[in-house]
């Protein structure tokens, strides 16, 4: 599968709540080669400064005429912040498309659970099975203000679905507890995609693997190179074999691979 590094311009760099950003850039050769559940190493640094030397990864969000493609993101260090003051016209070189994404399964009802900023790698997802499948979508934060773009998934289907901790949008509760309800109603074999903190995927897992259907989990990591030569995204197997490194046969990965009960 191609991958390219490249200068991207910022094309537009958007504040939608405290904290969390949508960078949108222009970078044809990558939105080409794009698929759901990919990501990118983007460059932090300004200008000849060496600070901070590694790059980021980030989730492709979305893809958009004329080459664009856009990240969804939050600040959450030095890199990231530095990242957002980022503005139009100036340049950002970008490393990607990354990884082994989701595979499409297009013959049952696709159930997508995604928790907080997870959802950054679901929207692709949700828009390849919308095109020829049934699609559920269920989403959690601790508050609205933490799914500042609802509307992009609330418009591909009528079985959409939101819950948060404090009640502020949607049901109150845990985004699984959605998840039991939508199970109980499921008739014969489903598929179920998710994206988020550990806790919740983990959660997600026993629950799919309770009703023995199959689950695709897409990790997020710690990474400083993005293509498998610093080994420092690794996760336990669960069959005790060694371990799956995110980047390179991951972020995206069969549930039942990964060990749930190692601690992050």
């Amino acid at each position: 599968m191609p991958r390219f590094d490249i200068p991207a311009r910022i094309i537009e760099q958007i504040q939608l709540v405290h904290g969390i950003f949508l960078l949108t850039v222009k970078a044809p050769a990558i939105l080409e080669s794009a698929g759901p559940g990919q990501f990118c190493m983007l460059e932090v640094k300004y200008h000849n400064s060496r600070d901070p030397l590694l790059r980021r990864p980030l989730s492709i969000y979305k893809t958009l005429a004329n080459g664009r493609i856009s990240f969804l993101y939050k600040e959450v260090g030095k890199g990231t912040r530095l990242l957002s003051k980022r503005c139009p016209g100036e340049i950002v070189r970008i490393l990607g498309p990354l990884g082994q994404g989701f595979r499409l399964i297009r013959d049952r009802p696709c159930i997508l659970v995604g928790g907080g900023l997870g959802i950054a790698s679901l929207l692709l997802l949700a828009e390849k099975i919308k095109q020829s499948g049934k699609l559920i979508i269920l989403l959690g934060a601790g508050n609205a203000s933490e799914i500042p773009t609802i509307e992009d998934f609330s418009r591909l289907t009528r079985d959409f679905h939101i819950a948060t901790e404090d009640g502020s949008l949607g049901q109150k509760g845990m985004v699984t507890d959605l998840l039991a309800q939508t199970l109980q109603k499921i008739k014969g074999m489903a598929q179920i995609y998710t994206c988020g903190p550990w806790p919740m995927m983990k959660a997600v897992y026993y629950m799919a693997r309770n009703k023995n259907i199959p689950c695709q989990v897409s990790l997020e990591a710690t990474m400083a190179c993005g293509i498998g030569l610093c080994l420092g995204c690794a996760v336990p197997r669960s069959d005790s074999q060694g371990f799956l490194h995110v980047c390179r046969e991951g972020p995206v990965f069969d549930a039942d691979q990964v060990n749930w009960e190692y601690s992050q």
